[in-house]
This record gives structure tokens, C-alpha cells and sequence, in this order.
């Protein structure tokens, strides 16, 4: 059971990559921008709920150069 003073911790994997890595998130509703530490690629990670200790990851969307 999650307490409310206590960070989730989860696991991820990079879609590109297929690293699997670990992140700490303060509550439940947080998304978080990370580097994947092997391909360096940026992810957009989220809990995907209280009872799974995994993540959902996607590519964030970079800007577009001009």
C-alpha cells in the first residue's frame, strides 16, 4: 500500500532502446521528463497506477528546428 508521505518508485523500459531503469515519482499523478541512460533518448515517464510497480514510457515530442 502506497502511503501519502511515501515516493513511488517504478519501473520503465525506453522504447527505443529497450533499457530497463528505475524512477521515483511523488505521487501518482506526476509526469516526468528523464534522459534514457544508454541512448541519452528523452522519455516521457508516468506510474501507470497503485497497484503495478511499472511505468508507461513514450518518446517526448522535440521541437521543431527552424
Amino acid at each position: 500500500m502506497l502511503l501519502t508521505n511515501e515516493p513511488f518508485r517504478g519501473t520503465y523500459r525506453c522504447p527505443v532502446c529497450g533499457r530497463r531503469d528505475l524512477a521515483v515519482f511523488e505521487d501518482l499523478e506526476q509526469r516526468t521528463v528523464i534522459s534514457c541512460r544508454n541512448c541519452e533518448t528523452r522519455l516521457e515517464v508516468w506510474p501507470r497506477g497503485p497497484g503495478s510497480v511499472r511505468c508507461y514510457s513514450q518518446v517526448t515530442e522535440l521541437p521543431i528546428r527552424r
